[in-house]
């Protein structure tokens, strides 16, 4: 991997697609086309395949578009050069393909959407890890093992061992200069922030969640890092409690490309503790999921302000619901905000779930009121 990207071919992919009519005055084929995948749009790491088939790239350019109200959350996209300039494309997970500038939808035949769609997928299965359990993973990143820890949104990597552990991980950095890496992921800064990894080993690429604290027992003196990390994979626990820590979970789907499967199989209330996770954590991508739709007003209140949040904890478990045969409800949640430098604070937020039919997935439609609003007079809070 270089700069964080990886290249998966650098000379043109030639696609047998035979002869293509091109419409009478159709414009000349563009140099190139390059599938992109990155973990969401501010990741550094991304993922890229370049195809060259001008009878294929004539064939986009003829085809016929559409408007279209929305342009679903993706995380491939693919760039259309023509005579100097790029048209840039979302792709959903059907194959659809989206102009993000003009929200039309392009209208491909099926043969050409499905060749395409091929290849896209072939670039997320290199780009992101493996969706293996621990009890799987264990094999492999096996006691005293040295793994590779690759870091999904920044692209750095560096050299780890496992040290203990039995719920999940406990590693540590091999050298100083692998320390010297982590901490760069962590902006030169401890945490216990959750953050999507790669971990590999013997060939596979395991998806992950890793936290940047050191803590508890240090194998490898000499290394800078006093201590251990946990890096737990689908459905590992911590080791205490023995349950399973919902915000590794979510940065485990992450890691794998699997949000929207994870956001697929959430409940209602699983869905709104993914809003106050992607706020812990400071995960736009997680936040976006969490609405579904990237146009919704409150989504882009919230990406411009989750800076100003230090933390936002549930402060009771959540009740159970029923949600079988509805559409929408209303869920209160009574959680502490942590703002800046602002004593914590008591506020009960409602956040209002939709889906479009019982098959669909729950989205937040909103949340009232809105935490991060420092002149809501509104809000029902307790200072303490």
């Amino acid at each position: 991997m270089k700069k964080g990207v990886l290249i998966l071919a650098a000379a043109a992919v030639c696609i047998g697609l035979g002869s293509l009519p091109v419409r009478a005055g159709a414009p000349a084929a563009p140099a190139k086309l390059t599938f992109v995948v990155q973990a969401s749009p501010e990741s550094a790491m991304r993922s890229e395949l370049t195809v060259r088939s001008p009878k294929l790239l004539k064939k986009l350019l003829s085809e016929k578009v559409r408007p279209v109200q929305q342009v679903p959350l993706t995380d491939v996209y693919a760039v259309l050069e023509k005579q100097g300039a790029m048209v840039r494309y979302a792709v959903d997970a059907h194959g659809n393909w989206y102009d993000t500038l003009h929200r039309q939808s392009l209208e491909l035949p099926q043969a050409i959407k499905d060749r395409l769609h091929g290849y896209a997928e072939a670039v997320r299965t290199a780009h992101y890890g493996q969706l293996a359990s621990w009890e799987e993973a264990r094999q492999t990143i096996a006691m005293k093992a040295v793994c590779r820890i690759v870091d999904v949104e920044s692209g750095l990597a560096f050299q780890a061992q496992r040290r203990a552990g039995s719920s999940h991980a406990d590693m540590q950095p091999l050298t100083k200069a692998d320390t010297a890496v982590m901490k760069e992921i962590y902006k030169g800064a401890w945490s216990w922030k959750r953050r999507a990894v790669l971990v590999e080993k013997d060939g596979r690429s395991f998806a992950a969640s890793m936290h940047g604290m050191p803590h508890g027992g240090d194998g490898i003196p000499g290394n800078g890092f006093s201590g251990h990390f946990c890096v737990h994979f689908l459905g590992s626990t911590t080791h205490r409690s023995k349950s399973v820590d919902p915000d590794h979970q979510w940065m485990v789907y992450k890691a794998a490309g699997r949000l929207e499967e994870g956001f697929r199989l959430a409940s209602p209330n699983a869905v709104a503790d993914s809003f106050l996770i992607a706020i812990n954590q400071q995960d736009p991508q997680l936040l976006r999921y969490a609405f579904g739709d990237p146009a919704n007003p409150q989504l882009a209140q919230y990406l411009n302000d989750m800076g100003k949040v230090k933390a936002i904890r549930r402060i009771n478990p959540f009740r159970d619901l029923d949600a079988d045969g509805r559409l929408g409800l209303e869920l209160p949640v009574d959680v502490t905000v942590h703002e800046g430098a602002r004593r914590p604070k008591k506020q009960k937020l409602t956040f209002h779930l939709k889906r479009s039919d019982e098959n669909a997935r729950w989205v937040i439609e909103r949340v009232e009121p809105p935490f991060f609003s420092q002149d809501n007079k509104s809000a029902s809070s307790v200072t303490h």
